[in-house]
């Protein structure tokens, strides 16, 4: 069981994650927000660049989203890290920000699929926020390495509603 504290600013659900750094070759830190709506872990392009992710090589794709289409990238993260625990290489968006945005990335349905997922307002942390708590509902001993990850079709690669009727939210508690 992973114990994610939680952050609120402005309303938004936040939680910290980690991922591989290429540039200094050691994982960093990044806030992003928690999306269940998100289909796919977004990152926009400038935190992208602080933590090491080229766009020289990745794909190039059209990304829909509520606000209309953009022009991204489909990127492979070698490393990512929910609480102590590394759930090996994931597929991201990597897309332009709103310059006025205080959302610098997304987690979503593509990583959150693989836990069984409650939110617990009540639970107690230093900052008495409460926290969330993901389950793995896969093998946490097998994980896909930067060698074996297909983006489409790996684990934590490309997802889409239909590929699940149910998604791994349990409960809120208030």
């Amino acid at each position: 069981m992973i114990e994610l504290d939680i952050s609120f600013i402005s309303g938004k659900l936040w939680v910290t994650t980690k991922i591989w750094n290429n540039n200094l070759n050691k994982l960093s830190a990044i806030d992003m927000l928690f999306d269940t709506g998100a289909t796919m872990t977004t990152i926009d392009v400038a935190t992208a660049n602080r933590s090491g992710i080229s766009l020289k090589n990745a794909e190039k794709i059209a990304i829909r989203g509520i606000g209309g289409t953009v022009q991204g990238h489909l990127i492979t993260i070698k490393e990512f890290w929910l609480g102590g625990l590394n759930i090996g290489t994931i597929a991201a968006h990597v897309i332009p920000f709103s310059v006025d945005s205080e959302v610098q990335a997304v987690l979503g349905m593509n990583v959150l699929k693989g836990f069984k997922t409650t939110i617990d307002l009540l639970h107690k942390t230093e900052d008495g926020l409460g926290a969330i708590f993901l389950e793995p509902i896969f093998d946490i001993n097998t994980i896909d390495t930067l060698d074996t990850f297909m983006p489409r079709t790996s684990r934590f690669g490309i997802w889409n509603a239909e590929q699940s009727s149910e998604l791994p939210i349990e409960k809120i508690n208030t």
